[in-house]
């Protein structure tokens, strides 16, 4: 038998739409069973629409449609679909096990129990993270050996909203521990992966076990390919947010720090996938009372390279003139004098947007959401965040990346703003790190305080194994910053723009009124 596994860039909400684009792929590959994404019919991320009694029948409808389909051609159609467990079209009808028999083999759908299976197969539809493929590729060989059988999977990827998640496509076919064929859905387009159940020739998979204990988000992946992977993700959530909306412009305040400068990156590296000219992003530089030069110099010179559109806006007067009228006196550097300018440059986004029909596009990351350190209604608001979930440790990591990777001035500008102390710069003489504590610490906690949910004791031991550097009460001081700062910013956080979920875990939500556990 042979066996198609296919993904292609869904049409979300559309069922008939996605039935003609699952009939069109089976009509242009030969074979005997086709497996399909998980929701292919629909989309996984349409919300709400499910429960809808309209959507049912037209998702009944295109089912039916691949009923007939199957019926006039013999093909074996499997998927899932909202309303039904995990889908088999054979013969026309909806089979009601989770197995079948073909060519005297038994094919089972996701694993149900049944031990006694010849082909596996999975249609799924997973979130993605940076080498998610990896993990894939590692459980389907394992799972495919372990049983002595064939094991297919099909996961969904571009079309889907990027409000929560992005869903990395990819499809493969395995055999008794060897990867037959695969394939990554790496733009938006179909990917197709075949394999007779017989074939058992291809690659042995072995993956290089690596780890930078300093950052644990890599995982036991090779570092430059999660960077590479992350920016994709980063790139295919701006894109699906794009396509969705119909927005074909992007305004971004550029600062000339690490954040901005890797959402500008990201922008420009989205409308080139979407064929667009770069020329489309208008990126301000917002220069206040504590703008340094080296800051605003990088900030146009990084405007330039990258060929988007560049406006610069002096809002002293404007901040001075709003100090004034609430009574402040424009010179004491409290908590309003430093928001007001944050508040202010965002003022500035929005209405720029406006003008243009553009998507206001954020910029703050993983780090300052999980520690608050972000003006409410200022820098923490957008249309959409690229960065919400990327720490900042590995975003300084994905810049020097990219910097290395296009070369040039380009290079020169780049590195020069990771070598950057981090500041929001609201202020003369601001230093983050002298106010927080290092990222690389804070980074370090969030993982194993998000991902795993250790408790502070636990964390400590970790640190304590990992940076030599750092004296037991440094770090004790570092984790009192963190946990007081995380409790009292959740309603920060609750306030959030839209962002997708890169890195595999979020930030865990607790009420905005809760006191830190002891």
């Amino acid at each position: 038998m042979k066996i198609v596994t296919a993904v292609f860039v869904v049409s979300l909400g559309y069922p008939r739409e996605n039935a003609k684009k699952m009939t069109a792929i089976m009509d242009s590959n030969e074979g005997d069973i086709y497996l399909f994404p998980a929701y292919s019919l629909t989309g996984s991320s349409a919300g709400e629409l499910y429960d809808f009694p309209e959507f049912k029948a037209q998702t009944e409808a295109a089912l039916d449609s691949l009923c007939k389909y199957s019926e006039k051609t013999g093909k074996i159609i499997v998927t899932s679909v909202p309303y039904h467990e995990n889908v088999i079209i054979k013969d026309g009808i909806l089979v009601k096990k989770s197995h079948f028999e073909l060519e005297g083999k038994t094919v089972a759908v996701s694993e149900n129990g049944n031990e006694n299976f010849d082909v596996l197969l999975l249609p799924t539809i997973m979130p993605g993270y940076p080498c998610i493929q990896n993990d894939i590729i590692e459980y389907c060989n394992r799972a495919s050996g372990a049983k002595n059988c064939v094991v297919a999977v099909a996961n969904g990827g571009f079309g889907e909203s990027s409000a929560d998640n992005v869903y990395k496509g990819f499809c493969g076919v395995f055999n008794k521990g060897i990867t037959v064929s695969f394939m990554s859905q790496d733009k938006p387009e179909t990917i197709v992966s075949t394999a007779d159940h017989t074939k058992d020739t291809g690659l042995i998979y072995t993956r290089q076990k690596v780890a930078d204990y300093r950052i644990p988000y890599y995982g036991k992946n090779d570092k430059k390919r999660y960077l590479e992977e992350l920016f994709s993700l980063q790139t295919q959530a701006l894109y699906m947010r794009l396509v969705n909306t119909g927005i074909k412009k992007i305004v971004v305040n550029v600062s000339g720090g690490l954040d901005s400068t890797t959402a500008l990156l990201v922008a420009e590296n989205t409308f080139k996938m979407l064929g667009l000219p770069v020329s489309d992003i208008t990126a301000l530089t917002l220069p206040c009372f504590s703008t340094s030069k080296r800051t605003n110099e990088n900030a146009k010179s990084l405007m330039r390279l990258l060929g988007v559109t560049a406006r610069e806006i002096n809002i002293k007067e404007s901040v001075l003139l709003h100090l004034k009228e609430i009574g402040h006196d424009g010179v004491t550097n409290d908590v309003t004098y430093e928001n007001a300018q944050a508040r202010e440059r965002a003022q500035i986004l929005f209405d720029v947007a406006n003008q243009q029909n553009a998507l206001a596009l954020g910029t703050g990351d993983l780090s300052e959401a999980a520690l608050g350190f972000t003006t409410y209604a200022g820098d923490m608001l957008s249309h959409y965040n690229v960065n919400a979930t990327v720490p900042k440790t590995v975003m300084r990591e994905l810049v020097t990346h990219i910097a290395k990777k296009r070369g040039g001035e380009l290079e020169k500008t780049l590195l020069d703003i990771v070598d950057t102390p981090v500041s929001p710069e609201l202020k003369d003489g601001q230093k983050t790190e002298d106010i927080l504590g290092p990222y690389i610490l804070h980074d370090f906690i969030i993982y194993y305080f998000a991902k795993h949910k250790f408790p502070r004791s636990e964390i400590l031991k970790y640190m304590l194994a990992t940076f030599d550097e750092y004296a037991e009460d440094e770090l004790n001081t570092v984790l009192d910053t963190f946990y007081s700062r995380y409790y009292k910013n959740q309603f920060k956080r609750s306030s959030a723009s839209e962002g997708a979920n890169l890195i595999g875990f979020t930030l865990p939500y607790m009420p905005a009124d809760m006191k830190p556990l002891q």
